[in-house]
């Protein structure tokens, strides 16, 4: 891991206060270069992460490629208590190294970027479907890793952050929209870039999964399912399995994960019922990851050729092997694709 360019250390009992903003210039341009996904709740819109040479673009468009528009970072606001101010951590178009996650919230308004603007310190910025940046919604000085979640309300979002330096000692955090408030869920957990997180339907309980270690074939990753009552601060651990977490229902009857087949390195997605029934493997292939599509009924699965580059995004039905709903062809610069729910 590289060192931070920014640290902050977390204390236990973090709770900030963040006023809430919005920005009303536009932050979209018109573009005609063909480019990935990222869809809506009504399956109205799509979000795709590409690369232009190394300036990583983030794009909204309609599931047809109209309307296609290149969302700018150049007014986003920060009212984050605590945090660096812009014009010592500035999200700009220039400032940008990567996107590493978006997520459509349930109500399809908004879409939680994850983005980097420093070598290891990121934070999540909130854009509406039409394109525009809003603001700076988490702590900007520490590393954050894999998932960001919306509850089923759209009012709260969820993530994995560093709490110590050189992205040490992850735990879990919530962000209250409206009254803008942060607050640390767990401590001690050590999460990593393989754990997935997910409110509930009540938005009362998180699910998460907690990377344990290598599994026994040295190929795959061994992960433990968890929740935590948001009440209370419980943790309750279930089983270890063997892949990487790709997500849950938000009724918590199964978990997704993609392994990798020691007999014929081919990759495979797991559908995992929590309740110890038998799994289901749903698909095969040269696949990267799965985001599950609000509803819990479909997941939008990302095929990759062998030099990374994405080659198409395929929405898969989540009850029985092999179902092909959908194919997204999209250009190979693309680097991820977030279909919104109810397509």
């Amino acid at each position: 891991m590289r060192g931070l360019q920014y640290t902050l250390t977390i204390p236990a009992a973090l709770l900030l206060t963040i006023s809430a903003c919005t920005e009303d210039a536009p932050l979209t341009a018109p573009d005609t270069k063909p480019g990935a996904s990222a869809l809506a709740p009504a399956g109205n819109r799509l979000a795709t992460i590409e690369w232009q040479g190394a300036t990583p673009l983030l794009y909204i468009q309609n599931p047809d490629g109209s309307e296609r528009a290149r969302v700018h970072f150049n007014h986003v606001s920060d009212h984050v208590t605590g945090n660096y101010s812009p014009r010592m951590l500035p999200v700009t178009d220039a400032s940008i190294r990567r996107f590493t996650n978006v997520k459509w919230s349930p109500d399809g308004r908004y879409l939680a970027v994850m983005l980097a603007v420093a070598t290891d310190a990121l934070e999540i910025v909130l854009v509406s479907a039409d394109g525009r940046a809003l603001r700076t919604i988490s702590p900007n000085s520490q590393y954050l890793w894999g998932d960001v979640d919306w509850s089923a309300d759209s009012r709260r979002i969820t993530y994995i952050m560093a709490t110590g330096p050189f992205g040490r000692a992850a735990d879990i955090f919530t962000t209250e929209l409206g009254r803008d408030l942060v607050t640390r869920v767990t401590t001690g957990l050590n999460l990593s870039g393989y754990d997935a997180v997910r409110f509930d339907a009540s938005g009362r309980k998180l699910w998460f999964t907690q990377h344990i270690g290598w599994a026994p074939d040295q190929i795959n990753v061994a992960t433990r399912i968890a929740s935590v009552d948001l009440g209370s601060g419980v943790i309750t651990f279930g089983d270890t399995v063997v892949g990487e977490p790709q997500g849950f229902a938000r009724d918590g009857s199964f978990a997704l994960f993609i392994r990798t087949d020691p007999a014929t390195s081919g990759r495979e997605l797991v559908r995992r019922p929590l309740d110890g029934s038998p799994e289901t493997v749903l698909a095969t292939g040269n696949f990267g990851d799965a985001s599950i599509i609000e509803g819990d009924q479909q997941a939008v699965l990302g095929s990759w050729d062998r030099s990374g580059s994405v080659l198409s995004f395929d929405v898969v039905g989540l009850g029985r092997a092999n179902d092909i709903l959908a194919s997204l062809k999209t250009d190979p610069t693309t680097a991820g694709a977030v279909l919104k729910q109810g397509m």
